[in-house]
């Protein structure tokens, strides 16, 4: 029986997606072994079972996966906060604990993902590289609580959200280069933990 051409589109979609998943588990469980310059793409290519060129087919080198891991990670991190129970305030709070919980479990990409990040010749958007994604998320996170009274409604969303995400950035820096990740941990809770007083003590502007 002759296959519909639309269905067969979407299996050739489908198998294309798997493969590429495949390749992308495959480079994150080996840099999770061992660092990112030592693990070599023939080494990914090996554990995900595909040749060399059906690598080239889904990322065109290896910076690519790194962007790809962090693309899964703001997927990961919008999807722990799907609760819709939860306050703005215990939103962001489980925000940060999965942002975290990235960290300690995939440091060698992590670091990665900030050596792009501070490497790149045009910092233009550079508050969104560390975690693509994850600017517009806090952004939405804030207006909802400014809308459900949570947070008080004085501080433009967006704003709030890249002072954040800047602090965020910046301690991330900071843990690339240290193996102390307790102390970036305390330190990003120690900015989220400011960052909600001042959300919940700043109310509208004065009029002029």
């Amino acid at each position: 029986m002759e296959l519909d051409p639309e269905h067969t589109l979407s299996r050739r979609e489908r198998k294309k997606r798997e493969t590429r998943k495949r390749i992308l588990d495959a480079a994150v469980s080996l840099i999770s072994q061992k660092a990112y310059d030592d693990v070599r793409i023939e080494d990914i290519c090996a554990a995900a079972d595909v040749a060399n060129a059906t690598f080239f087919l889904h990322f065109p080198n290896k910076p690519a996966l790194v962007r790809a891991f962090g693309e899964e990670i703001t997927e990961r991190l919008n999807a722990g906060m799907a609760d819709p129970s939860l306050s703005a305030s215990a939103q962001l709070e489980k925000l940060l604990t999965s942002y975290i919980d990235q960290w300690r479990s995939h440091r060698n990409l992590m670091q990665q993902i900030v050596l792009e990040f501070v490497t790149r010749r045009d910092p233009a958007p550079s508050f969104n590289e560390v975690a693509p994604g994850l600017l517009d998320l806090v952004a939405r996170t804030i207006r909802k609580g400014q809308q459900s009274g949570d947070f008080l409604g004085r501080i433009e969303p967006e704003i709030a959200a890249l002072s954040l995400v800047a602090a965020w950035n910046a301690i991330a820096i900071s843990a690339s280069r240290s193996p102390d990740l307790q102390q970036a941990s305390s330190a990003l809770w120690q900015t989220l933990e400011l960052f909600l007083a001042g959300l919940k003590s700043c109310g509208q502007p004065p009029q002029a």
